[in-house]
């Protein structure tokens, strides 16, 4: 466990930069995005509702949307740090792994490459001694983890909350027990690994009287690799092009 939460934090901080496609689900309906990386920010265009291409009024809405973001600097600028906070609270999390769980191997899985795959068990270590906010919810969940022995990476992590998680005393904030987490992990470009699907189904209650349910899956899928070096105003007009998939890569004689 403790290579691989190495071998993820290592890949957390020189991850590579990606355009790709993503797909949610929720009882209201679907959504696709065209989501491009860059080394500070994420930006997103959204091409599909509910399966439909966007109308031609919701579509000029969309774009003029991301043309007003790419000239207002204070909303980049709170993009720029949602994205390093999340990146940061993503580490926390990662890095107290080996410590906030007991393990157990629960079996093997095979893979489409006919390897096997131990499936470790975990629920929590009544020793651990949190230092976050995240790692005190790591107290409360219990699950199993699909590891890659060879890439040593997470293949699936799948959680369910056995307590209720308060925020705020549990006055402004709380999830109740009973609500599951799956990540699914997958090499997408040459060696490197990418979250393509995320499943989120809990239960949140605020301000003590309003009760609102998640349900929501999301599949991350065509995946293209973009230059280090790509820009914020490169990104954009990638995003801005008829067809950003199709678009063609600035800097693509860079791009191995």
């Amino acid at each position: 466990m403790r290579q691989t939460v190495s071998k993820e934090l290592v890949a957390n901080d020189t991850a590579d930069q990606y355009m790709y496609r993503v797909h949610e689900e929720t009882p209201q309906g679907s959504e696709t995005r065209i989501m491009v990386e860059t080394h500070d920010w994420t930006i997103s265009r959204l091409l599909l509702k509910n399966g439909r291409p966007l109308s031609p009024i919701h579509r000029q809405r969309e774009e003029e949307r991301l043309r007003d973001l790419l000239a207002n600097p204070a909303r980049l600028a709170k993009l720029q740090t949602e994205k390093h906070s999340d990146n940061a609270r993503a580490r926390r999390v990662i890095r107290a792994l080996p410590d906030a769980f007991l393990y157990q191997l629960a079996g093997t899985e095979t893979n489409s490459a006919g390897r096997e795959l131990p499936l470790v068990a975990f629920h929590p270590n009544p020793d651990f001694r949190p230092r976050s906010a995240e790692s005190r919810v790591l107290q409360k969940v219990e699950g199993a983890m699909l590891i890659d022995p060879v890439a040593m990476r997470f293949v699936r992590v799948k959680a369910t909350l056995t307590q209720d998680v308060d925020f705020g005393w549990g006055i402004f904030d709380r999830i109740s027990r009973g609500g599951t987490f799956l990540l699914e992990q997958q090499v997408v470009w040459h060696d490197q690994w990418e979250v393509t699907s995320l499943a989120l189904h809990y239960t949140n209650r605020r301000l003590l009287l309003i009760t609102s349910r998640v349900d929501s899956v999301t599949k991350a899928t065509d995946f293209r690799r973009l230059p280090d070096d790509l820009t914020l105003q490169q990104a954009f007009a990638l995003l801005l092009n008829d067809d950003p998939m199709l678009a063609a890569m600035p800097g693509s004689e860079k791009t191995p």
